[in-house]
């Protein structure tokens, strides 16, 4: 089903390059098919070395899939305590067990994953002489384990250095150690694309510090995405993780680095998490939402992964910093309605896009007046899937938010001026509280 899918995506987009080609050859060229203006050609860059196993009952080939790789694998997830997912971590186990792959289970990921955690599990790495990491889980797991394989070697580590070292989703960086360990990872959630991106999201919690880390040799080697696996996400997590997935298309469809390859991909999950997410927050055992939200999130990540994000990332980050209880996708919830009503000043034809998958009787209208519609569609969308809440709203004191806002990254983002970020914040918080 899925290969239908991307065969028929591959299409279009072959299609939308042909009409782009003839394009340029008809405006700039005359009848003589002498050029009439010289235009600059649009270049991009595109990269996903991923293998994607996509579909229900997939989880069956993480056997087979990780003893390509070694023979031995440290399994990571978050606690085994953990009630709804007791019974998926023992049904992996077997799987492995069936391959003849040896695993050891490192089951102390936390939300907003620690650095400390990351040394104790590259501790088990190095004694037990392993050779693949499996992460089984959201994007906390999979981060977690992204930074086992890069980090492994290393008895210490210094992650003030790391953090401002691999800062770049772009750069193409020497390994930490003398190799990194491949990675497989099966997401149980429908939202981070973490599955298939360089980035992992760390936080040094002992000095309230939240930093996304980028490396080439992040890229999981493998991705085996199983709807059936979110099928009991708890309807919270459905939402903010789901909502993670739309902001991830979102925002790389924004930045100046997009290419036809990454609007797409991202078009196409917005308009599937618009559909699909606030219908499966009414019918959760609705596997074809489930199915759409999955692939979504795939889509979304590869977008993400070679246009990168835009101002809400970093805003939630430095949130997250300071009160990680709250998840990554509700602190995005947080910023959004205050970050649109910036974007669409500066860039209402983007914007207008994005309001027209919204409402399409809106491709009647001009884009500045398509775009105004944008934000208050965000807000409506938010509270269709119960995450429309202020900082203020979620427990944040103002003695927190004024921490948050002392967070020099407001000196050096280059989205906006520092007032419009600070001002974002405070919207963020809720006027009236602030």
């Amino acid at each position: 089903m899925i290969s239908a899918g991307v065969d028929q995506y591959l299409v279009r987009l072959d299609i939308a390059c042909r009409q782009v080609c003839r394009d340029i050859k008809s405006k700039g060229c005359g009848r003589s098919g002498k050029q009439k203006k010289e235009k600059k050609v649009a270049e991009f860059s595109f990269y996903q070395p991923t293998r994607l196993d996509f579909g229900a009952g997939k989880l069956e080939k993480l056997g087979q899939i990780t003893a390509a790789y070694g023979q031995s694998c440290l399994l990571v997830t978050t606690s085994k305590e953990e009630a709804a997912l007791r019974p998926l971590y023992e049904r992996v186990k077997k799987i492995l067990d069936a391959a003849g792959v040896r695993y050891v289970h490192f089951d102390e990921v936390v939300p907003n994953p620690d650095i400390k955690g990351i040394a104790k599990a590259s501790e088990i790495v190095r004694r037990e002489k392993l050779e693949v990491v499996v992460a089984v889980g959201g994007g906390s797991s999979m981060d977690t384990a992204k930074a086992i394989a890069l980090f492994w070697e290393a008895e210490t580590v210094d992650w003030k250095e790391a953090f401002g070292k691999y800062s770049s989703p772009f750069a193409v960086y020497e390994l930490p150690g003398s190799k990194a360990l491949p990675i497989v990872a099966v997401p149980t959630t429908a939202g981070t694309g973490s599955e298939v991106t360089q980035a992992m999201i760390l936080s040094d919690q002992e000095h309230q510090d939240k930093e996304c880390v980028y490396h080439q040799a992040a890229f999981p080697q493998a991705a085996i995405v199983d709807p059936e696996l979110c099928r009991t996400l708890p309807p919270y997590l459905t939402a903010v993780t789901g909502f993670d997935a739309f902001t991830h298309a979102f925002e790389s469809y924004m930045r100046e680095l997009a290419s036809p390859y990454t609007r797409m991909l991202g078009i196409e999950a917005m308009k599937t998490v618009i559909r699909a997410l606030p219908k499966l927050m009414q019918e959760p055992d609705n596997m074809e939402c489930r199915e759409a939200m999955s692939r979504a999130a795939v889509f979304a990540g590869i977008s993400l992964s070679n246009a990168s994000a835009d101002i809400p990332h970093p805003l939630s980050e430095v949130i997250g910093g300071v009160v990680p209880r709250i998840a990554h996708g509700q602190c995005l919830a947080c910023v959004y309605p205050a970050y649109l009503r910036f974007r669409i000043t500066n860039l209402p034809e983007k914007c207008a896009d994005i309001a027209r998958l919204f409402d399409p009787a809106l491709a009647q209208v001009s884009a500045e007046e398509a775009a105004a519609h944008l934000p208050g569609q965000m807000e409506e969308f938010l509270k269709s899937i119960g995450i429309y809440n202020t900082l203020a709203d979620l427990g944040v004191t103002r003695e927190q938010l004024a921490e948050m806002k002392t967070n020099f990254v407001f000196n050096v983002l280059p989205f906006a001026p520092k007032e419009i970020l600070l001002g974002m914040m405070d919207a963020a918080y809720g006027k009236e509280q602030a």
